[in-house]
């Protein structure tokens, strides 16, 4: 690093002597610049003193936000795909490195033109920004293109701009190209969030701005598919790292390591990370797994609806076989209770009914008196006899002809009955 100040201070003095020499400058304007030229020479003593010591870091100016380039977490870590790309570079170059962040590129522009910064990772390189600063090898390029409203469908091509309000960043490339575009109405912004903003709510028509950086603004904030690309790219943009004019030392540096990182592996790796398109969520793996998994789940669910079924049907069945034997065993108890009466009726029929054989037998019966003579000799009346064998019982009368034969007088019968 302090060689590298040294060495400015050379080529600040050697461009001055040769401008005081272009224009002319008179013998008094030239001698204060020689002055300020061995006051630069009177410095070197104490700088090459302290470049032999240990070599301090570059400063690397970055964005707070501007992805995918840079990316700046909660705690202050830079990350993006600049920033890889930087760190890999300075470990070929075996630099340092030390991260400043800046809300803008007029406030990183600043710093880089004051000496407050070193190095930019990532910057576009045009025509404008040359004469502020020296720029490597590009390390990458990619498109500017015109982004409308998703269904918007006044603008289908740059043409269509002419008499449009269109959006760009200030210092981007948009900058310079919308000043090709007839009657256009311009709306500066200083974050490319803010002009993405302003088109969707219509205060715009149009958004001029880099392709990956917007998409990756864009899907961040999960509103890519509120906004579309029309027309042709206007111009393909070379990108690469860039140091402040006249530091020579530093730019060959960087440039001779960043062309060993560009033919190395690491480069497509660190390149994929960042722009690869990313993978949609249903691919034909996970469709595969999600259907087999949905397939077993719903297999199980059906086997489990299968078996609680099961015993639900086996416990039914269960209380249907207990009620079943239940009822048996209640059936076979009236069962046998019924026969247990059936053969106690029997039994008093069947003793009735022997009785009544008895009574239905031979019996000697006397010729006059009509008494009727028992197993044991004995001769009883007849109504006492079959009162004592049968359940029948007897209540006393007259016949018509006992009636007219002894009580003639009475008339118990009409004679007309």
């Amino acid at each position: 690093m302090r060689r590298r100040k040294i060495f400015n201070f050379w080529n600040i003095a050697i461009s001055t002597h040769n401008q005081a020499m272009k224009y002319k400058v008179p013998g008094k304007y030239l001698a204060r610049m020689v002055l300020c030229a061995f006051a630069v020479l009177h410095t070197l003593p104490s700088v090459c003193c302290r470049a032999e010591g240990e070599e301090l870091p570059v400063k690397v100016a970055v964005l707070k936000h501007f992805p995918p380039q840079y990316e700046t977490s909660k705690s202050g870590e830079p990350s993006g795909f600049a920033v890889d790309v930087v760190e890999a570079v300075a470990e070929i170059a075996g630099m340092k490195i030390e991260y400043v962040v800046f809300g803008s590129w007029s406030e990183l522009y600043e710093a880089m033109k004051s000496g407050r910064a070193d190095l930019v990772p990532n910057m576009g390189i045009t025509d404008r920004r040359k004469e502020w600063f020296l720029f490597t090898r590009p390390l990458e390029t990619f498109s500017v293109s015109i982004f409308v409203r998703k269904n918007s469908h006044e603008i289908s091509e740059i043409a269509d701009l002419s008499g449009k309000t269109i959006a760009v960043v200030k210092l981007n490339i948009g900058e310079v190209l919308v000043e090709k575009i007839r009657d256009a109405d311009v709306e500066n912004y200083d974050h490319v969030q803010d002009a993405l903003l302003g088109l969707l709510s219509g205060n715009v028509d149009a958004l001029i701005f880099p392709e990956p950086v917007l998409w990756k603004v864009a899907r961040d904030a999960g509103i890519d598919d509120k906004v579309r690309v029309v027309g042709h790219p206007m111009i393909e943009v070379r990108r690469g790292m860039s140091v402040a004019k006249g530091n020579f030392a530093l730019m060959r540096r960087i440039d001779d390591a960043l062309k060993r990182f560009l033919k190395s592996d690491a480069y497509t790796a660190i390149y994929s990370k960042w722009y690869a398109k990313p993978k949609p969520f249903w691919s034909a793996r996970k469709v595969a797994l999600y259907m087999g998994a949905l397939t077993v789940f719903a297999v199980a669910l059906m086997a489990f609806w299968r078996y609680r079924s099961v015993v639900r049907l086996n416990r039914r069945l269960k209380e249907n076989i207990a009620r079943r034997k239940t009822a048996e065993r209640k059936l076979r108890k009236s069962h046998e209770e019924l026969e247990h009466k059936v053969c106690e009726r029997t039994r008093d029929l069947q003793e009735a009914l022997s009785k009544v054989k008895t009574l239905s037998g031979l019996l000697p019966i006397c010729t006059h008196c009509k008494k009727i003579r028992d197993d044991q000799g004995y001769w009883n009346q007849i109504e006492a006899y079959i009162e004592k064998h049968s359940d029948a019982a007897f209540s006393h009368s007259i016949c018509r002809e006992c009636a007219k034969k002894y009580y003639p007088d009475l008339k118990l019968y009409d004679d007309e009955d």
